[in-house]
């Protein structure tokens, strides 16, 4: 129902750019304009999808940076914790230890999971031995590059829609006050735009 509407739509407006006398002006600039912004939405498209591809490139490099400067290591948690993170300005801590080399680690890390004393923690540390985040995977890039191509043709095709919604708001109130004024002459027996003599 919704596709058929605007498919009628768009024929109207198509109509409207043709050659017929009683079509009037502001109905041929409506469709002028409405015609022009769909192809804008249609041309964003390539232009979204170049944005995508530019953000997995550019997310597959630190994928391949952090794969190689990342390494995981298995703890033991010596202080569990029993409660989820609420938000990320609350996250859960937990102390755990595990061994690098010859010297044997505790520290304080946040953990992304509810675990107990006692119970075996993978983490990650960079190359300096710093505790870091897991490496993005590949998958991680093509979700980013997916979001990237939406926001960009979204931004663009709900533009496009609101500069729509604009235009032939700010026609129809014309439309309106012109309507009006003929009905207003009609009513004076004004014949037309001549003036009254009175």
């Amino acid at each position: 129902m919704f596709a058929t509407s605007i498919a009628r739509r768009c024929r109207w407006y198509l109509r409207a750019l043709g050659r017929n006398p009683l079509i009037r002006a502001t109905d041929r600039f409506e469709a002028l304009i409405v015609l022009t912004l769909l192809t804008t939405a249609l041309v964003a498209i390539p232009v979204a999808a170049h944005a995508a591809d530019q953000t997995y490139a550019a997310r597959m490099q630190t994928v391949t940076e952090q794969a190689h400067s990342r390494h995981s290591v298995e703890a033991i948690v010596v202080e569990g914790s029993t409660t989820l993170p609420v938000d990320f300005d609350n996250p859960a801590f937990v102390r755990a230890q595990w061994r690098e080399g010859t010297e044997l680690r505790t520290e304080q890390i946040v953990s992304p999971v509810t675990v107990k004393a006692g119970e075996p923690l993978q983490i990650w540390l960079d190359e300096a031995g710093s505790v870091v985040a897991e490496p993005l995977r590949a998958f991680d890039a093509k979700v980013t590059a997916v979001a990237a191509g939406w926001i960009v043709w979204l931004s663009v095709a709900l533009g496009c829609a609101l500069a729509a919604v604009v235009i032939r708001s700010g026609l129809d109130r014309y439309r309106a006050r012109a309507w009006e004024r003929q009905l207003l002459l009609m009513a004076h027996n004004d014949d037309g735009w001549a003036n009254r003599r009175t």
